[in-house]
């Protein structure tokens, strides 16, 4: 009873301290020495102390979560645990996770290699056999080994594993040639499994801890917060844990206990000693018999053990390899060319039975003849070529494109052929779509009567339509590569001058569609060419190609200059008089608006003289209308030296004339201009016995004391003019007063 009554007594002090606590579920990969599992169970690594420090602070209740790198991945997206401690952070795992913004430490790939290889440059691992970690960020990440492959044109046999621990194991074991490993899991581990680092180092990644979607927001918020203090003090947990999990060299303490119990083992030992030797005395011959006996059925018996657990690693292998693989597998005799056996994948594939199989030969399945079957084979026994495309026939007579991976294998002391069936009939099919779709384009570019062409970043050529090649048919080459400048220009070097602006460089400038003008030297002499250029993006919204379409232009413009120059003819024609070559009416009416419109604006005066030349008649009747012209002629030229630039003198048909005076500074100005016109025109025409004088009868009105419109203005100055034709001619009239003075008497 009393035993009872402290158990609840302690639990109900423990009560509060317990219900306080947030239960924190931590997933624990082996990835050492950032998060493992020692032997006895318990977490450890510098990710999982870091956050044992938090939770003592915040009242977190951790509870780690042993698991595969995968699994813990899937585990954190269903939001089963809440924080995958060390997992580099890459902008696709942000939008699906969360992470703190502060980073624990920076990691990076690095590939390790066995004692007395060489392996100096990512080159080497060329057709190499290189394990890595499944899903890992070096291996299928962005900057990954399979991008760099990729970019280096290498090919690299891939083994993935579940753990770096695994990743390490084989390498040592010997199963594949290289391994790849974050440099801290290989820092630690490369004296355990007695590895050497390579210079291949590729991958720089922030790690830190990732939380579910499903987990509180506060967590993230605690984390940054402490470890953002910790960093700001060098004496901090912090960088303690870093020199305990990250520092190679650590001084060893024996415990208390070890001198003791050495002391009791050293005792124990001299008394078993004591005790062999007096056995030893009494034991016969007959006993050294049975110990030889013994010790060669131990040997036997451990030889016995090595084989049978060689055995089951290569049956779980085999099984893991050959029977639960997703993919079709074959094992072939080369020399008999049967098929040894076949995988469920296979016999599903191929609709037989695994017996079927085994009693058939290759050639019974591939529909090529025995000998280029056998010459096939040939080719992966010499290594010299392992991948291939072959046309395979199902058992319901379907006949199927196929992609094969052949390499030899050891079978129990045999060597087979491994062959490694994929059906390609969807990418076979999505090819043959692709090369219709693009007959199909290339169609329909042909039929653009423009020259067309599709040219890439690098400025090569990838397609253009048949008006293209035959204007281009002289400049192109049998290479299988030709740039736009070499085909247009024959130039090693993009166009760059003000004659040949490139429009490759405008489109990636400006992202947008282009239209420029380039001056060609022809056969056919100069010509002009328009070019228009649109981009063309991929996927991720880049441009990788233009579409540049060109036209000759030099006629166009040609006929375009021509319209111009008959339009700007006709214009004239229709706005000026034919004879004098003075503005007509037409003209002057629309520059009397644009005075009367500015000199509103600008409070200024503004005059128009209303001519009629006396006595024209006499002239006509008398010596005849080309006398008459000729006068007019004379009279236009004399009305134009007698007034500014600025001013206007047309002609309103027959003997009448205007002049329009604009910027008029004072009344004086008007009087001037007028007296110095009556006096131009003012002289006597003498030819043979014919004799006349010539004089000009002027109307003035101004703006805006006689009118305020440009009709009022014509109408006003007429008749003033009438006015003075009535009063006796040969002088100049204002349409208000003043009245003019008579020049002549």
């Amino acid at each position: 009873m009393r035993y009872f009554l402290i158990i609840i007594l302690g639990f109900i002090i423990l009560l509060p301290a317990q219900s306080g606590a947030v239960e924190v579920r931590v997933g624990l990969d082996n990835n050492p020495p950032l998060t493992f599992m020692t032997d006895n169970g318990q977490a450890s690594g510098l990710l999982p102390d870091l956050l044992t420090q938090i939770a003592k602070q915040e009242k977190w209740s951790l509870k780690f979560v042993p698991c595969q790198w995968q699994q813990c991945l899937e585990q954190l997206d269903a939001g089963t645990i809440d924080i995958l401690p060390a997992i580099s952070y890459t902008e696709q795992r942000a939008e699906q996770l969360h992470f703190p913004n502060e980073t624990v430490i920076t990691n990076w790939g690095q590939v390790y290699r066995r004692p007395g290889s060489k392996l100096e440059s990512v080159l080497q691992l060329e057709k190499l056999t290189l394990a890595v970690l499944k899903d890992d960020i070096h291996y299928c990440g962005k900057f990954g080994i399979i991008n760099v492959a990729d970019k280096l044109d290498i090919k690299i046999n891939f083994i993935e594993a579940d753990s770096y621990l695994d990743v390490f194991t084989l390498l040592a074991e010997k199963k594949v040639d290289a391994a790849l490993v974050n440099r801290l899991f290989g820092l630690k581990q490369q004296d355990v499994f007695n590895l050497r680092p390579t210079q291949i180092i590729l991958n720089p990644v922030q790690v830190r801890p990732a939380f579910s979607l499903a987990s509180d927001p506060l967590l993230i918020k605690q984390f940054d917060q402490h470890l953002k203090n910790w960093k700001e003090d060098q004496n901090s947990i912090y960088y303690q844990l870093l020199h305990k999990w990250l520092t190679n060299g650590s001084s060893f303490k024996f415990p208390a206990w070890f001198i003791p119990l050495l002391s009791v083992l050293g005792i124990l030992l001299f008394l078993l000693v004591l005790t062999t030797l007096w056995i030893r005395r009494q034991v016969s011959l007959k006993t050294t018999q049975l110990k030889e006996k013994n010790i060669q059925l131990e040997g036997e018996l451990i030889n016995r053990q090595k084989i049978e657990l060689e055995l089951r690693e290569r049956q779980q292998q085999y099984r893991v390899f050959f029977e639960e693989s997703h993919s079709a597998m074959l094992l072939l005799d080369p020399q008999t060319t049967n098929i040894v056996d076949a995988n469920p994948a296979a016999c599903k594939y191929y609709l037989y039975s695994r017996e079927q199989l085994q009693r058939m030969k290759i050639q019974e399945l591939n529909v090529l003849s025995e000998s280029e079957i056998r010459k096939k084979i040939a080719l992966v026994e010499r290594l010299e070529q392992q991948q291939f495309e072959f046309t395979h026939r199902l058992a319901n007579g379907q006949k199927r494109p196929v992609e094969i991976y052949c390499s030899p294998i050891q079978v129990e002391g045999r060597t087979l052929l491994c062959s490694i069936v994929h059906d390609i009939s969807a990418r076979k099919l999505a090819e043959q779509t692709l090369e219709e779709r693009n007959r199909f384009l290339q169609s329909v570019i042909d039929g653009v009567s423009d020259p067309l062409m599709v040219i890439g970043i690098d400025y090569r050529i990838l397609q253009m339509n048949q008006a293209a090649q035959n204007e281009h048919s002289n400049n192109m080459s049998k290479q299988d590569t030709l740039t736009c400048h070499q085909l247009s220009h024959a130039s090693l070097v993009p166009c760059n001058d003000d004659n040949h602006p490139c429009p490759l460089l405008e489109v990636k400038e400006t992202g947008q569609p282009v239209t420029l003008i380039h001056h060609h030297e022809t056969s056919q002499g100069k010509r002009i060419v328009e070019l228009t250029a649109s981009p063309l993006f991929d996927s991720y919204g880049e441009i990788y190609a233009i579409i540049e379409v060109a036209r000759d232009i030099t006629d166009r413009l040609q006929i375009e200059e021509l319209l111009n120059e008959k339009e700007k003819r006709l214009h004239h024609l229709a706005h000026h008089d034919s004879l004098t070559n003075l503005p007509n009416r037409l003209l002057f009416e629309d520059r009397l608006k644009q005075a009367l419109s500015k000199a509103r604006r600008s409070r200024r005066q503004v005059a128009l003289f209303f001519l009629d030349l006396d006595h024209l008649k006499e002239i006509n009747d008398n010596l005849g209308h080309d006398y008459g012209d000729l006068l007019l002629i004379d009279v236009a030229k004399r009305l134009c030296r007698c007034v500014r630039e600025s001013d206007t003198v047309a002609r309103m048909g027959g003997d009448e004339f205007l002049v329009l005076l604009e910027e008029i500074e004072s009344f004086e100005m008007i009087e001037t201009t007028a007296e110095r016109i009556c006096s131009a025109l003012a002289h006597e025409l003498n030819k043979d016995d014919f004799t006349q004088a010539i004089s000009a009868s002027i109307g003035i009105s101004i703006y805006p004391e006689d009118a305020t419109t440009a009709q009022e203005m014509m109408k006003n100055a007429d008749l003033a003019m009438y006015r003075v034709k009535k009063s006796g001619k040969a002088n100049y009239q204002f349409y208000s007063a003043p009245q003019g003075r008579f020049l002549f008497e």
